[in-house]
């Protein structure tokens, strides 16, 4: 007490001394304000801005079917391909994350592209022949899901490959409906539980068929797992069933 009277003599005060501790606290609620819930597309979009990664989903999830079987190669083992050829055109698809046109010497445009699929991004060079026209048809857009020919070359310089971009088209989404040979599910293990199993488990032995029922399981990390459920968990389909199951449903 001495030391602090001193010090209001001197005309020091202590980092606290202006706010008052005792007085009565201030009645009233705060107001909040009420805002509407983001799209999925728009929370995806933020938590990669935010954090480098996804959370509670991804982008190309309704697409997960074809991105994962053999029709198209892996952006993110572009280095394990194969190449007999250097004019080999490989097969791939993904989602447009960034577009920079540039223009040659010529003055002819050309663009310089990210694409994204589930195993990583890679950068791909697409010339005024293949860009032009995938610009003009409004391919080419930020979120866009595109399919593509690449042919990957050795970079002198870097010793590293390069990808450079033909035939890009807009990869048009088929969708999980009645024509489909399985039900496919989706869980993420940061936002479901042993509880969505339970009952996804419930759901499926109250509807049984014989349609199988694929379960695709993702981390945070972007690591994934497919499980395809014996024939004792195939199911109906009906408009019941996809209700019931709709939480989970891949779109």
């Amino acid at each position: 007490a001495s030391s602090a009277q001193r010090d209001r003599a001197a005309g020091q005060e202590a980092l606290f001394d202006t706010m008052d501790f005792g007085g009565a606290p201030q009645t009233g609620a705060v107001g909040v304000a009420e805002v509407e819930e983001w799209s999925k597309d728009e929370r995806l979009e933020m938590e990669k801005e935010l954090l480098g990664f996804y959370v509670t989903g991804h982008p190309l999830d309704k697409f997960r079917k074809v991105l994962d079987s053999d029709r198209y190669h892996k952006l993110g083992l572009v280095d394990d391909i194969e190449i007999q050829n250097p004019r080999d055109r490989f097969p791939f698809a993904g989602m447009v994350r960034s577009v920079e046109t540039k223009m040659t010497k010529k003055g002819k445009p050309f663009g310089i592209l990210v694409i994204e699929d589930f195993t990583g991004s890679r950068e791909v060079v697409v010339w005024g022949e293949s860009f032009v026209p995938a610009r003009d048809a409004g391919v080419l857009v930020s979120g866009k899901v595109i399919r593509f020919k690449g042919q990957i070359q050795i970079d002198d310089r870097t010793d590293s490959r390069r990808i450079t971009g033909y035939e890009i088209n807009e990869l048009k989404m088929r969708g999980n409906g009645s024509n489909s040979k399985f039900v496919e599910l989706s869980l993420w293990t940061a936002r479901h539980s042993e509880q969505d199993l339970k009952e996804i488990r419930e759901a499926i032995e109250a509807h049984p068929g014989k349609t199988p029922v694929i379960i695709h399981f993702q981390n945070s990390a972007g690591k994934r797992a497919t499980v395809e459920l014996g024939e004792a968990y195939s199911v109906r389909r009906s408009a019941k069933l996809e209700a019931a199951l709709g939480r989970w449903l891949a779109e």
